[in-house]
């Protein structure tokens, strides 16, 4: 079986799940997530091509009589276990692609050309399958981690305005004693004047 072509393939749905992600958290914040679109659907039906092509390589191995194929067999399904993913996070059911990973929900048959043959995913226990487990709850840490990174801003922006209200506070404390000075000052002037007009008054007497 080709490595070369496996190796393309497993890069290919790698950078693909990136973009998926990016398109579904562009399309969950109600934005334009359409550019991606001819992108994935693009991957998507070159995995299906390569997955193709290695079946039918993988096929004429078992049929000249090759016997060490487990490590191919093991790759192809790798691989279409990538693709399931990948087609359930293009329907925004992240949660479904999620157990398939974990094995807590069957993915689709790969079947194989050669007759008797079928390998479930969810039935495999091998180092690949760990790796992509541990890419989900990468995910969810990342996840976490923006998500802290939120809420610390907004803490910060809650200590900003706090400290604005309270000078805006001092402000006005510091506007209302002004008043008062200024109308105590007015009242006395007014006193000043009444005074002076009463000894005018009396003067003109």
């Amino acid at each position: 079986m080709d490595s070369k072509l496996t190796s393309r393939l497993d890069l290919l749905a790698d950078n693909t799940l990136s973009i998926i992600f990016e398109r579904n958290k562009l399309k969950d914040l109600k934005l334009n997530y359409e550019k991606y679109e001819a992108t994935i659907n693009k991957n998507l039906a070159k995995l299906k091509e390569g997955i193709k092509t290695l079946e039918q390589q993988l096929s004429a191995e078992e049929e000249t009589g090759a016997t060490n194929t487990n490590d191919d067999e093991d790759k192809l399904v790798q691989i279409q276990v990538k693709l399931n993913k990948l087609e359930v996070l293009l329907g925004g059911d992240e949660a479904s692609a999620r157990d398939i990973l974990l094995g807590n929900k069957r993915g689709k048959t790969v079947r194989f050309s050669s007759p008797h043959m079928e390998v479930d995913p969810s039935d495999l226990e091998n180092g690949q399958i760990l790796q992509l487990q541990q890419r989900v709850i990468q995910d969810q840490d990342d996840d976490l981690d923006q998500l802290s990174l939120v809420i610390g801003r907004h803490r910060e922006l809650g200590l900003l305005i706090g400290d604005e209200l309270e000078s805006h506070a001092q402000l006005i404390d510091e506007t209302e004693i002004m008043v008062d000075r200024t109308d105590a000052r007015l009242r006395k002037a007014k006193k000043k004047l009444d005074y002076v007009g009463r000894k005018v008054k009396d003067n003109s007497k």
